[in-house]
């Protein structure tokens, strides 16, 4: 049956809800898939999981807002992600209301104060420290709740913790900027934003990845691969921590270690 789903953003009280105006079919992350693979000097069928991988258009005050290639589920906290990171909003109250619509196409209508985007000032990020054995203990967090990785390895995800350990939000999807907005984006509904201080991505720590943590204010990135040129110059003089290659007992500093006490 085809449905639809509502969210409605209750600004009055700073707060979400979620209302289903049809029935809803559950979310499907992940399908099976009939494929070879070869082993032992020859190919065989076995089965196996792949992640669902679907467009989103994004409808702004009227306008298309852009295109969206996603892992379906937890679109909220991606479209008010991606919206903040693209300097869009600046909060929750920002967004009047956002309806999803789920019948031949997806599509996100999403109703701003503003037309417009913000002149956002970036703040300088927070003065965090933390011991370096700290990441490995967040790496090992990250990775109990790579569910759908575990299941396809086709995924990333991104996690967002207080410098004292604790995880405030998670996203996984087929996109690693995707996975970095869900992250922030649910972080900004449910108000915990400003409690953010260390970033841990499955990418690469590309530029666009860089820019996001600036904006949502975020003075520690990290990751499992390597960071690029342009995004070790931009966190160098933006003062953000940047360290990547974490492994079991090692890592890279690329941008301001003195973070790292």
């Amino acid at each position: 049956m085809p449905h639809v789903k509502l969210y409605a953003l209750k600004n009055e009280a700073e707060d979400w809800r979620q209302e289903d105006i049809e029935p809803v079919q559950s979310v499907q992350l992940a399908c099976p898939v009939t494929l070879q693979q070869f082993a032992g000097g020859k190919l065989s069928f076995k089965e196996g999981l792949v992640a669902v991988e679907s467009d989103i258009s994004v409808v702004v005050n009227g306008r298309e807002f852009g295109l969206l290639t996603r892992t379906p589920g937890d679109d909220l906290p991606l479209i008010v992600g991606h919206l903040f990171t693209c300097s869009m909003i600046r909060e929750s109250a920002d967004v009047l209301d956002c309806s999803f619509h789920y019948r031949s196409s997806s599509r996100a209508e999403v109703t701003l104060k503003t037309s417009d985007g913000i002149h956002r000032i970036f703040p300088s990020p927070r003065p965090a420290h933390i011991t370096p054995e700290r990441l490995f203990d967040l790496k090992q967090t990250f990775e109990r709740r790579q569910n759908l990785y575990k299941n396809t390895r086709s995924t990333h995800a991104a996690a967002l913790f207080s410098i004292d350990g604790e995880l405030i939000a998670f996203g996984e999807d087929v996109g690693r900027h995707n996975a970095f907005d869900k992250a922030i984006g649910r972080a900004i509904l449910e108000g915990t934003l400003d409690r953010v201080n260390i970033a841990m991505l499955s990418s690469r720590l590309a530029l666009e990845l860089t820019l996001k943590a600036a904006t949502a204010n975020i003075p520690i990135l990290c990751g499992f691969s390597a960071a690029t040129s342009s995004s070790i110059n931009y966190a160098e003089r933006n003062n953000i921590t940047l360290a990547g290659r974490i492994r079991k007992d090692t890592f890279d500093v690329y941008s301001n270690g003195w973070r790292f006490q």
